[in-house]
């Protein structure tokens, strides 16, 4: 593991899955966002997990990304390399190396990824033995856009992932969960606060619309200039200036992931279940 104390095992391990061959926006993870890369900007929200042992950013090992991967080395992000199309096995890979028993999957694209969200996940998984935490299925086209790009699972759930044959579910890793969701031995949903409910606002970056939102949001709510101010803290403030968020309200989301996304919300809720 580039960057990895040696020898060390976790038991909650996080990883960003990122590549510079964007078909909308390539290279935007090394975009400036106020003063450092996006990629930057997501490893140190992530970081601030109380929860998590380690944050690893997982690029591929295509000459597309060493661009990406220099600048990590250069900065001490602790990353690695594996395969550009199947995602999964980059997760799988994480899992075997870390002997992690829970990972986190976070997205390159989302700077405002929530440590408080993720810790919210976390307990769940623990305190549930869980194999899966989803968002309210009655919520989740409310909160999906201000809570997506972050994703908990055990790593024997991902294990189980490889059952499936369905190339969505390598790349996109939590398709499995949320489109096969018996599948997962336990799984439970995670209730959020009513700040997390925003419809239609979009806080990844998929287009340069979505990188100045991005920028604009950030520089008027990173007051202590850590780039770690609560995700409410933001929302709050869009919320107070609608001329932001005008920004890039229209950018749609992919095909591809607007398919997933009904295609879970079809889904009829499964309570919790206790293990054998």
């Amino acid at each position: 593991m580039s960057g990895a104390r040696g020898g060390t095992r976790f038991g909650c391990v996080a990883g960003i899955q990122a590549r510079m061959s964007s078909t909308r926006l390539p290279g935007k993870v090394l975009a400036d966002l106020c003063g450092k890369p996006l990629i930057q900007r997501v490893y140190e929200r992530t970081r601030a997990s109380e929860l998590l042992d380690e944050v690893f950013v997982l690029t591929s090992t295509d000459a597309s990304d060493d661009a990406l991967a220099a600048v990590l080395a250069e900065r001490d992000i602790p990353f690695r390399r594996g395969s550009l199309g199947d995602v999964r096995s980059r997760y799988l890979e994480l899992a075997e190396a870390s002997g992690a028993q829970i990972l986190v999957r976070v997205t390159g694209d989302c700077p405002f990824v929530a440590p408080e969200i993720i810790d919210l996940r976390l307990g769940a998984l623990r305190a549930l033995d869980a194999d899966f935490i989803a968002l309210e299925s009655n919520q989740a086209a409310a909160i999906e856009g201000t809570l997506g790009g972050q994703d908990a699972f055990s790593a024997r759930a991902l294990r189980l992932s490889l059952a499936s044959d369905d190339p969505r579910d390598a790349e996109h890793v939590a398709s499995f969960f949320l489109t096969r969701r018996a599948e997962c031995l336990v799984r439970s949903e995670l209730e959020v606060d009513e700040i997390y409910r925003r419809p239609g606002l979009r806080l990844q970056v998929d287009e340069p619309a979505d990188l100045a939102f991005a920028r604009r949001v950030w520089e008027a709510c990173d007051l202590e200039g850590d780039g770690l101010f609560p995700l409410a803290r933001a929302i709050r403030w869009i919320d107070a200036h609608p001329e932001a968020r005008r920004l890039n309200q229209h950018v749609v989301e992919s095909a591809d992931n607007r398919a997933l996304r009904t295609l879970a919300r079809s889904l009829e809720p499964i309570p919790p279940r206790s293990r054998a």
